[in-house]
């Protein structure tokens, strides 16, 4: 089972460029299409993702421009063009693109970004497999706060597999939706009892980080602030979850946000749909957040998405803002019947909340736990969602 995004990046630009980007100058929608032609599927989509979020913040002039940092999210982005250009090679080696020189490289979606929506200062790559979008995030953070930057655009990358990434997560058993007579609609199933594993999705997700001197120099307000966050490794390289690993990286994104795990209203949950890993997370936010009747709101967005790999992190992020500035905690889909009673658990329609603070949970292959606390610009509603917020 997958969920695929339909269309191409071109044709989306061109249906929907006018309303994603208002404000976006006529030279940069001529570069991003011309772009768009010579780029692969999940590099494009991602671009889109980037102007979406960034067109307004990135201007000024250069010295300006020499303070905007680009962090980008993500590994091995472009699977499916390397098995496609493996392909061409053993037909006839003359048949691989001299594009594919500089297109294997994680950094082409740098590049891409950076020429389009002109940011000249630092720039750089992180991965961290599935907690690749936290991992981004926190590092922008540091950039903006050790001074090394005002404005940091974190771009979280679309990761297309080719078949044989595919063939090895099945082989793994990590894949749902794969038993005889399996319903596509019903096989994402985070904290579920029936999960089995889970469904891979298509997204690419940005958000900007800025200083409060680069706010008031736009005359902007933010969405939501990230107030802190934690990483830290479970010292293997397979992948069982390790609850102790995930207690600590909560616990201590709580600390070093200086926020009490009373105060977390929302808790955006790794949850793949992986029987271990949803039992291992949902015991690890109970010991630190407390039970069903004094515990947040735990959902979790790969529920409606499916699973986007390297891009999850930051997708959830969003989502977390999304959720703060809209008064709700959206549905857990196909969440019948919930692995325990000890959380407290959005059902599948979504429920009225007023969230002060979220906690965003991502944890990647390799042991990498990682955990964000984003807190609320604002009561729901307080400014309009605008590209000028």
């Amino acid at each position: 089972m997958r969920a695929r995004i339909c269309g191409d990046p071109e044709s989306v630009f061109a249906e929907r460029v006018n309303d994603l980007f208002p404000s976006t100058d006529l030279g940069v929608r001529r570069k991003a299409q011309t772009i768009l032609r010579r780029v692969s599927h999940p590099t494009g989509f991602s671009l889109l993702a980037a102007l979406e979020a960034g067109s307004e913040a990135m201007t000024g002039t250069i010295e300006d421009r020499r303070r905007i940092a680009l962090v980008v999210a993500g590994e091995n982005l472009s699977r499916q063009l390397s098995f496609t250009m493996t392909e061409k090679f053993r037909k006839d080696p003359s048949y691989v693109s001299p594009r594919y020189a500089y297109q294997f490289w994680d950094s082409e979606l740098i590049g891409v970004v950076s020429e389009v929506m002109e940011i000249l200062g630092e720039g750089t790559s992180v991965s961290g497999a599935s907690a690749s979008g936290n991992l981004a995030l926190l590092r922008g953070m540091e950039l903006i706060r050790t001074g090394c930057a005002d404005t940091c655009l974190v771009v979280a990358g679309m990761q297309e597999l080719s078949a044989v990434e595919l063939m090895a997560f099945a082989n793994l058993g990590a894949l749902g939706g794969y038993r005889p007579g399996a319903d596509p609609s019903a096989s994402n199933r985070p904290f579920d009892a029936a999960h089995d594993g889970f469904v891979l999705g298509d997204g690419a997700a940005a958000m900007v980080l800025d200083s409060p001197a680069a706010l008031a120099r736009r005359g902007a307000r933010p969405l939501a602030y990230l107030q802190g966050g934690a990483s830290a490794l479970d010292g293997h390289h397979q992948t069982r979850p390790s609850r102790e690993g995930e207690e600590f990286v909560m616990r201590e994104a709580l600390r070093r946000s200086n926020v009490e795990p009373r105060d977390i209203d929302l808790v955006s949950a790794h949850a793949t749909g992986t029987p271990l890993g949803d039992e291992t997370e949902a015991a690890a936010i109970g010991s630190v957040l407390g039970a069903k009747a004094e515990g947040p709101w735990v959902n979790a967005t790969k529920s409606l998405l499916g699973h986007c790999l390297a891009s999850a992190g930051l997708i959830e992020a969003v989502a977390c803002v999304l959720q703060m500035r809209g008064g709700y905690a959206h549905a857990n889909a196909n969440l019948v019947r919930p692995i325990t009673e000890d959380i407290r658990f959005v059902s599948r329609q979504r429920v009225p909340a007023t969230i002060h603070y979220a906690l965003n949970n991502s944890f990647g292959f390799g042991g990498i736990n990682t955990a964000l606390v984003l807190r609320s610009a604002g009561p729901p509603g307080a400014w309009p969602h605008t590209r000028r917020d």
